[in-house]
């Protein structure tokens, strides 16, 4: 699997867990986050966790400010895969459709329950017994991508957002993990969305 060249999309806490997995497995050219941001009431002008996992890694950062526009850099590394996590911008069509395995992204809810933001806060605001990752191929739209594979994960009573975060981020990686080989096997058994349940 090394010889697989992976960018990997990202920008929260959330996103390391699969991130670690790709830089294990893969080689991972190049990491797309969100530009560093001001924080606290200093505003200090701060990098994302994704970004700074990938320096610590000696990988290649690129922050552009807008992905629709400004996209080049990820076409240059000439990408087998794609890897999306928590991202937070819709990715273009020019770059879902250039890596021979696909564009993927891994999304914290049940696909088609919860499309696009804040998935965990709404599997606990509705008060569900279940929730999970959906390992998707991207499309132009929000989280409506075929699925590859579904881990489900049963909401305990003590669970908080933190909790959930931090279990569906490891299963997210989890997921990631078992599927590399049979993402890159062209063999992938595509699973289309029910629209009517989103």
């Amino acid at each position: 699997m090394k010889d697989i060249k992976v960018v990997f999309m990202g920008t929260p806490d959330f996103s390391l867990a699969p991130l670690k997995v790709l830089i294990e497995k893969t080689n991972v050219v190049l990491v797309v986050t969100k530009p560093d941001a001001e924080v606290g009431r200093k505003r200090i002008l701060t990098p994302s966790p994704v970004k700074k996992l990938a320096l610590e890694n000696n990988i290649p950062v690129f922050t552009p400010n807008s992905i629709k526009k400004d996209y080049q850099a990820i076409l240059d590394v000439e990408p087998d895969l794609i890897v999306t996590c928590a991202y937070g911008k819709i990715i273009p069509k020019i770059l879902i459709d250039y890596p021979k395995y696909g564009c993927v992204n891994i999304h914290a809810s049940l696909l088609p329950k919860y499309r696009g933001a804040a998935p965990i806060q709404w599997s606990l605001i509705n008060g569900d017994k279940e929730t999970g990752i959906t390992l998707m191929y991207m499309d132009e739209f929000m989280d409506t991508g075929d699925i590859i594979d579904i881990a489900k994960y049963e909401i305990k009573d003590n669970d908080d957002i933190g909790t959930l975060h931090d279990e569906l981020s490891i299963i997210g990686s989890e997921l990631l993990d078992k599927n590399l080989e049979y993402l890159v096997s062209g063999n992938v058994k595509r699973i289309k969305q029910d629209d009517n349940l989103a």
